[in-house]
C-alpha cells in the first residue's frame, strides 16, 4: 500500500459510529485495505460533494443518505431532476456492480430504502401536496415552478 494510501486508512479509522463511503481509490486502483469514514457525529456542519460529469457524486449523495437511513437519522434530499428516487426500489445487481464491489471490498445488497415523495403545490406527478405562500417561495424557487427562464 502506498503511503498516501496508509496515512489516510489511519485517518479515517473511529471508534464511535460512521458512515462507511467506500475505499480509497487513488490514481485509478483501489486500496481496500483504506477505507474512507466519516463519524456520524460530523454530519451536523455543511459538506461539499464535486466533481466532473460521471465522477461519483449523485451515487455519494445516495450513500450517504442510505447510511444516514440505516441509523435512523432523517433525510430531506432535494431532487430536482430526480436522479435519487430509485432509492425507494431494490437496486439491480450487475457485473459492474459486483466488480466494483469486490474491488473495493464493499459488501453490497440490493435493497429499498424508506421513502416520501413531496410535490409542491400539489402540481402534477405523484406525492404528498406542499402547500406555501407566494412570498414564502423566494424569487428563485418561484421562477421554476412557473416555468419562467
Amino acid at each position: 500500500m502506498s503511503q498516501i494510501a496508509d496515512t489516510l486508512g489511519k485517518a479515517c479509522v473511529f471508534d464511535r459510529p460512521a458512515l462507511e463511503l467506500g475505499a480509497l481509490v487513488l490514481e485509478g486502483a483501489a486500496h481496500p485495505e483504506a477505507r474512507i469514514r466519516m463519524p456520524l457525529s460530523m454530519l451536523n456542519r455543511h459538506g461539499l460533494v464535486a466533481g466532473a460529469t460521471g465522477t461519483g457524486k449523485t451515487k455519494t449523495l445516495q450513500l450517504i443518505a442510505e447510511q444516514l437511513s440505516d441509523a435512523g437519522v432523517p433525510v430531506f434530499l432535494a431532487d430536482i431532476k430526480g436522479d435519487v428516487s430509485g432509492m425507494a426500489a431494490p437496486g439491480v445487481e450487475s457485473e459492474r456492480i459486483t466488480k466494483r464491489a469486490a474491488d473495493t471490498a464493499t459488501d453490497w445488497h440490493a435493497r429499498g430504502f424508506p421513502t416520501e415523495f413531496l410535490n409542491l403545490g400539489g402540481q402534477g406527478g405523484t406525492g404528498v401536496p406542499v402547500r406555501a405562500t407566494m412570498t414564502s417561495f423566494g424569487p428563485v424557487l418561484l421562477s421554476k415552478v412557473l416555468g419562467l427562464n
